[in-house]
């Protein structure tokens, strides 16, 4: 059994030094034995010791995130721990490797609270080659014209190059949307998330200071960690 620790790097949104600094991150943080791995469509400027993966679905936006499921790409014995390449680590990561063995995925419930239980897929933890079907039904929809791509405007980017997908009158905002519709039944996501206390939302918990226990610190939307003047940020964003 193999430790993958994953990340997905598409488009301009994110420069390769971002991939560099959650690399440097993780191996501050995890001390356990691991492959680095990167999905990306330019391996261009990432530092040595980041294997790069090829995209290949021709996915866009944060779409190409269920690329983590394809076919083929792990093994179904390996475990995948992935990061979204805007969170700051900030402390020992190991636990999220042993919280909840058993379980086949692992994710972060949501801070917010909503109407539909979802997760944010900005950290997950799941076993290789148990979720294809996530990546495997997107492409069989799409095919038989079951669901359909729109675009809307994205505030970060500033242009309209978000990515979402209809399926008759359920939209998906994004990759979470789908994971967290496919993954487990609703009513059993919170039950196989991450503690509350370990992966906090940097809008909601941390603009101030790190709350003690934080593991991990979700950049969603703005502002991003380079454009922030923080001391717990400039001391772990590295």
């Amino acid at each position: 059994m193999d430790l993958n620790v994953a990340c997905v790097k598409w488009g301009t949104k994110f420069p390769a030094d971002y991939v560099n600094r959650l690399r440097a991150m993780v191996r501050r943080n995890l001390p356990l034995p691991h492959r680095f791995v990167c999905l990306t469509d330019d391996p261009a400027g990432l530092a040595s010791g980041i294997e790069p993966l090829g995209l290949r679905g021709g996915l866009e936006y944060c779409w190409n995130k269920l690329e983590l499921f394809r076919p083929g790409l792990f093994s179904g014995d390996d475990i995948c721990l992935y990061f979204d390449l805007d969170v700051v680590i900030t402390g020992p990561i190991d636990a999220l490797l042993s919280f909840r063995p058993q379980d086949v995925f692992v994710g972060l419930y949501d801070w917010y609270r909503s109407r539909v239980p979802h997760y944010n897929s900005s950290v997950m933890r799941f076993q290789g080659g148990r979720h294809e079907t996530l990546y495997t039904s997107l492409g069989e929809k799409l095919a038989a014209g079951r669901v359909r791509w729109a675009r809307e405007y994205d505030a970060y980017l500033g242009s309209n190059d978000k990515v979402v997908l209809w399926e008759d009158e359920t939209r998906y905002g994004g990759d979470q949307e789908w994971i967290s519709r496919y993954v487990y039944a609703p009513r059993e996501l919170k039950e196989h998330s991450f503690p509350g206390g370990w992966l906090l939302s940097y809008r909601k918990h941390g603009r101030r200071e790190l709350p003690r226990g934080c593991k991990v610190m979700v950049f969603h939307g703005d502002p991003k960690p380079h454009e922030v003047e923080n001391d717990y940020v400039r001391e772990h964003w590295r």
